[in-house]
């Protein structure tokens, strides 16, 4: 069982309305609108983070289901919950790698992203144990500042590292700024890499596999697809401002609860811990059953839901599993009500765009706020 999901949920057994629902449609519409966009390139799903926080197995499923042939994750456990599960298609780890993890690796056939000779000689002692070749893609650090061999060192860590005995399959980099607007430091990424890749090559080590682009680039730089394209953001319909969107946008993921309890307060009641909020005149207060520990958090300073289409605050402090929510300007909102926490209901949407700007934080953060105490329903 993949580490980060210690809930399991069975349909039938889901008592609280507080969930998350997945739209299976709109990611398999999102995966099929970008594998036309990269045509003759594979596309690499991008399923770390448990998906993005929307469930890395039922996700990678779906898109196992539709075809996809690559799946990236950040750590050893992810990889490996893929194989659990039945992926039995390439598994690339991007993120790095413990050197614990080594012949867990190699036996399960999942390839690693290599920018260290210390974990290549740890890959390498497996392989030799095993008696099975371990696969890696040489990560090149062109100007991210974080994992890979230096473009001036890279020819020689691939000598050494076909020296080991490793099975180099594939090259890759990571680009820093291929979601801004200014895409020069992009360009120059680019170009580092392909000149490294020429080294390597030019040493007698084939590169067969190449993959630089994340979600930005593959929006804003199309000569740079390769053999392949790496994309989370653009699979869970996660915006990315100011690029062009050649398919519409579908964030695929929707947060929803219902109401539990409605009572009418008189003027100058007290809501919640500390009284930070006191009833102005006479209000109707909803209850609604989700809280700070399922991702709707006090650092939110203007916390709003739909109800019956209408925007509504929150008032008072959120508690850890409940929130109490104005009602006044809703007179006819019923116990048992649908509450919309993101996504839409009437004609008004709350976005993930909005709530991540009023977190100052990004997108996939603001996701991973909602835990898997939360079930996820796959609609």
């Amino acid at each position: 069982m993949y580490l980060g999901q210690q809930f399991r949920f069975n349909e039938d057994e889901c008592y609280r309305p507080t969930r998350m629902e997945i739209n299976t449609r709109f990611v398999r519409e999102n995966f099929h609108d970008i594998k036309k966009l990269a045509g003759r390139s594979e596309v690499i799903a991008t399923v770390k983070g448990n998906a993005y926080s929307h469930g890395i197995i039922p996700i990678s499923k779906i898109l196992y289901e539709e075809g996809c042939n690559w799946f990236g994750t950040a750590i050893i456990e992810e990889a490996l919950a893929l194989r659990e599960a039945g992926i039995d298609r390439n598994i690339i780890i991007l993120g790095a790698a413990p050197r614990s993890g080594a012949e867990a690796i190699v036996k399960n056939n999942i390839i690693c992203a290599c920018g260290s000779l210390e974990f290549a000689s740890a890959l390498a002692e497996a392989s030799r144990k095993l008696s099975k070749r371990a696969r890696v893609h040489i990560k090149i650090d062109t100007g991210m500042g974080r994992l890979g061999f230096f473009p001036d060192m890279a020819q020689d860590a691939a000598v050494k590292l076909s020296g080991m005995g490793l099975s180099i399959e594939g090259a890759l980099t990571h680009f820093a700024t291929s979601e801004e607007n200014n895409m020069d430091y992009t360009h120059w990424q680019f170009r580092q890499f392909m000149e490294t890749v020429d080294s390597i090559e030019n040493a007698g080590i084939k590169i067969p596999f190449k993959h630089v682009c994340n979600s930005g680039a593959i929006l804003s730089c199309p000569g740079m697809y390769l053999d392949a394209v790496r994309t989370g953001k653009m699979i869970y319909g996660i915006p990315l401002p100011g690029k062009p969107r050649p398919f519409p946008v579908r964030t695929i993921a929707e947060v929803k609860t219902a109401i539990a309890d409605i009572k009418t307060l008189p003027p100058r009641s007290g809501i919640s811990y500390s009284l930070k909020y006191i009833t102005r005149g006479e209000q109707r207060i909803g209850i609604i059953p989700i809280g700070t520990l399922d991702g709707f958090t006090r650092l939110n300073p203007d916390p709003v839901v739909l109800v019956r289409g209408v925007r509504v605050p929150a008032v008072g402090t959120i508690c850890m599993d409940q929130t109490m929510i104005d009602l006044t300007s809703v007179p006819d909102a019923a116990i048992d009500d649908e509450v919309v926490i993101l996504g839409k209901q009437g004609n008004d949407e709350i976005t993930l765009t909005e709530i991540a700007k009023k977190l100052n934080t990004i997108y996939s953060q603001t996701l991973a706020m909602f835990p898997f105490r939360m079930p996820r329903f796959y609609i």
